[in-house]
Parts: C-alpha cells; structure tokens; sequence
C-alpha cells in the first residue's frame, strides 16, 4: 500500500455510481450469494452483483455438509459455477468455509463401525479436505475462512466435535493444515460473530497472536456484520477493528447486514443457532406490507455511520462483504423465524436503490486513509 490522495470519483472524472467504484481506493466491496441466484431467468440478481461488487462470498456451496455429503461423493458443481463466475469478472473469491461446527456431516467425525476418529485420523480427514480444495480451486480462490464460529462470547474456545477428539489445538491445527496445503498466495482467515464484544475481541486478538507467535500465518480475521439499526455502538465496532488490525492482520467485515425488525431474545444468544426456528409472532414482523420512512431513514442513517467509520480505517480493512445482494435474498427473511419480511441490505427485494444505498454513496471519502492494491 503506498499514500494517495483518495477520491470518490471514477476513471473518467464523473462521481461513482457504483459501489465497487465508490470504494475501489479503500476495500473490496462483496456480496455473499448462493446457487439459486444462476436460476434466475435472465440472471438480473447476478448481473447486479458483476456491476457493483468485486468480491464474492458463497453462502452455503463451499461448507463440508453441501460440497462432500458422503465419503468420496463430491457435489462441486454449485462451488465451480461461484468460483467460475468470480474469476470471469474478476473479482476477490472468499472460499467460505473449510472448518466449522456447523454444516459439517456426521461421517467426518466417524470410522466405518460409526466411532469417534482418533485425533490423527480427523487430522488426516481435514488434510483431505483442503487437499482436495487446493487441487481443485488452486488461487483462483483468493481467500479462505479457515476455521469459523469457535470462540465463544466469554473469548474461551468453544465445545465441538472438533476440540472433543482433536484438542484445544483445534485451531492451530487447522491453520497448519491450511497453511501447508493451500497455496502461499491464497489469504487465510478466522471468522466469527459477535466480534464487538470486549470479551470475545480480546479472545480472537489472544488467538491470532499465539498463531503468529507459534510462526503460523494467518492473514485476517473476518468480523461477521449481523448487527441491526440499535447496535452495536460505532465506538465497538472501532474498538474491534484497530484491536485487529494491532495484532497484525487485516480486517474484513463479512456477512454485513442491518436488521430492522424487532429482536426475540434467543436471537442473539450468544449462540447464533442457524438451526433456530421459532414460532410465528406477529409483533415479530411488523413491516410486512413495506418499510415506513421513518425506518427507512433510521436504516439510512445507521449505514452512513457505519460506512463513515469503514472509511475512516479503510488502511486496515481488506474487505466489506454483506450477507445477500437484495432484501429477497436475505437469510433474515427465514431466520429464526420462517417468512418475516426483512429490510437489511443497500438493495430492495427488486434489486432497486434504497436510501440506504444513497447515503453510503454520497459519503465523502477524502480522507487520510492509504490507497489499496484490490487488483487481485
């Protein structure tokens, strides 16, 4: 990265349009989108993504449980039309994920009787994985969220499958894995939730020093942006990213959407369940007809605060990515509760411009911030 002075203007001198020309001096901007969206009769929701996004990130295609279902039975397909569309429009590609409690079968953790592995049978079982990934998709997966969700709210390692056969160097094993088997150009990174949590911040920050400490890469740590128009405070979200970035790697906001509706306490646990499914409440879902102005406005103005502080550290951020291109394609429209109508994205459920789009836009981004090499 050298200094440059930061504009918000394309190539040719008029005022970007774009959200990827909007921020091309400062990070990748991304979306997360899945298989369904190459169904589409003539492809709108993609073409929306190649217009305005330079980084992708699949939701589900590249998790154990979707790609290797069985022993020796692999469903790539999906995986090759994500990678394949991402390197056609040269973007950013996230592989996500390789390691997590969630979405992985029960046979990985298993013998051929059904009994649990030894720890250096799963090894070998996670080897494989990244082997097979790295033969396949070689760099032309840019980045990979290497281990996903394992530090808990208190910043202690959380109880799994993974640190019941393997150990409380679960972690670290699977970044030596990742690191040996990957290509040295491809990024490697640990996601998780919650990230603006002193506890669990100062958990991540002690991980990702002992990772380097023991003389393994780890490149970023990927904060998971499901936070709504109430919280949390811009002053935490701050606190994360300068945090991050003092341990020594990048910053990347993942999985970045703004819910409006109304939070039932299991929601946000601690826990983040995707298996969660509670009942119908239609206080709940309070704006299933259309989002007044006034939320609208509150939704705008949450954005721009957002994006005013992403821009002010955008010398420590590599990437913004949201959870979905439109408002139809959010996972908060059927998370915890089926059938909600939610609002979280710059884009509405027709691929339309909101108002929140207009105010990240219109931001100035002139600042003292450092020019970034994105042409990867």
């Amino acid at each position: 990265m050298v200094a440059a002075s930061v504009t918000a203007l394309s190539m040719s001198g008029q005022e970007a349009t774009t959200l990827r020309e909007k921020f091309k001096d400062h990070f990748f901007i991304g979306t997360a989108f899945g298989r369904h969206l190459h169904w589409e009769q003539g492809q709108p929701t993609l073409k929306l993504i190649d217009r305005h996004f330079n980084t992708i990130s699949p939701t589900n295609e590249l998790k154990w449980q979707p790609f290797q279902p069985k022993p020796d039975v692999y469903n790539h397909g999906p995986a090759d039309a994500f990678v394949d569309f991402g390197k056609k429009n040269t973007m950013y590609v996230v592989g996500h994920v390789l390691f997590w409690h969630s979405q992985t079968p029960e046979w990985v953790f298993q013998d051929d009787d059904g009994n649990p592995l030894s720890r250096e049978a799963l090894l070998q079982r996670m080897r494989e994985r990244v082997h097979f990934v790295a033969e396949r998709y070689g760099s032309r997966i840019n980045a990979w969220d290497v281990v996903n969700e394992s530090i808990m709210g208190n910043g202690e390692l959380r109880d799994s499958q993974w640190t019941r056969i393997i150990g409380d160097d679960f972690i670290e094993q699977a970044f030596r894995i990742a690191d040996e088997e990957l290509p040295k150009a491809v990024e490697l990174i640990y996601n998780d939730y919650s990230m603006t949590g002193k506890r669990k911040r100062d958990g991540v920050v002690k991980l990702t020093v002992e990772l380097k400490r023991k003389g393994l890469r780890i490149d970023g740590v990927g904060m998971q942006g499901h936070w709504s128009v109430n919280g949390p405070s811009i002053r935490d979200i701050e606190a994360s990213i300068v945090a991050f970035s003092e341990a020594g790697v990048d910053v990347h906001i993942t999985e970045l959407d703004i819910d409006v509706l109304p939070r039932h306490p299991k929601m946000w646990s601690g826990n983040a369940d995707t298996k969660l499914n509670l009942q119908q409440d239609p206080r709940l879902n309070p704006y299933r007809n259309g989002l007044p102005d006034a939320i609208q406005k509150k939704l705008a103005a949450r954005y721009a605060s957002i994006f005013g502080l992403l821009i002010k550290h955008s010398d420590k951020i590599k990437r913004v990515t949201f959870w979905g291109p439109t408002d139809k394609h959010s996972w908060l429209n059927g998370w915890p509760i089926k059938g909600r109508t939610n609002y979280p994205l710059l884009f509405d459920r027709e691929g339309q411009t909101k108002p929140a789009f207009h105010a990240v836009m219109q931001l100035p981004t002139n600042s003292n911030s450092q020019k970034k090499d994105n042409s990867k």
